[in-house]
């Protein structure tokens, strides 16, 4: 135990003096969902609930979250949106390598009461446009950087800058495509917008496509 802590240390070193983002204590919360391979962000009662389907390689991912994400974050700050995010690695396949699961499983280490929806979605929208350009995958430790520029809990940020196990990344990868060709058979892509209430695939792609599902 003594090791761990001291690797945490050290992996954490200047990471606090990044002052992260202040968020209000009454921000809606992150936390895991119950099947434990998703993350459910934002106020459960919030009159609108999506689900989202990504995969941290993807680069029409990128541009989705690039475009959508600040408009999210102020959603769900706002306490009227709530995204169960699902995570998906079927590019690491493709790709040969482990980049998707690493990520997937610091995304689900970052879903921590201490960590506001607003945080959740800064840390999810740095992540994609860190990568962009970049011909190496993020480490531990720049993944826990992001997370505390984003205000992600102490707690959270300590587990991700061990890039400590939170999950069977294979069976999440397993069980959230099965879910994402369920509700979009025909194009079981990413990403994937799901309204939960009203049971349809939302398309995304314009820039009011979130205004409109309010306006509705």
């Amino acid at each position: 135990m003594r090791h761990l802590w001291a690797a945490i240390a050290v992996a954490l070193s200047g990471v606090f003096a990044i002052a992260a983002p202040a968020h209000a204590d009454t921000a809606p919360a992150t936390v895991l969902g119950a099947d434990g391979f998703s993350v459910i962000v934002g106020a459960p009662d919030a009159p609108v609930q999506l689900e989202i389907f990504c995969e941290p390689q993807c680069p029409i991912c990128a541009r989705f979250e690039d475009a959508s994400g600040d408009a999210l974050s102020q959603r769900l700050a706002g306490g009227d949106l709530a995204i169960t995010y699902r995570w998906v690695t079927f590019l690491d396949d493709k790709r040969h390598n482990d980049t998707s699961a690493r990520i997937a499983n610091t995304l689900l280490l970052a879903a921590d009461p201490g960590t506001s929806a607003p945080s959740y979605q800064g840390f999810v929208t740095e992540m994609y446009r860190e990568q962009n350009g970049s011909a190496d995958p993020p480490s531990a430790t720049q993944l826990a950087t992001m997370a505390a520029r984003n205000g992600v809990s102490g707690l959270a940020i300590a587990r991700i800058a061990i890039d400590l196990p939170a999950v069977d990344t294979a069976v999440m990868n397993s069980t959230n495509m099965t879910r994402l060709e369920q509700v979009n058979p025909e194009n079981p892509g990413t990403p994937a917008v799901y309204d939960l209430n009203t049971n349809e695939v939302v398309d995304a792609q314009g820039p009011g496509w979130l205004d409109s599902l309010f306006a509705s």
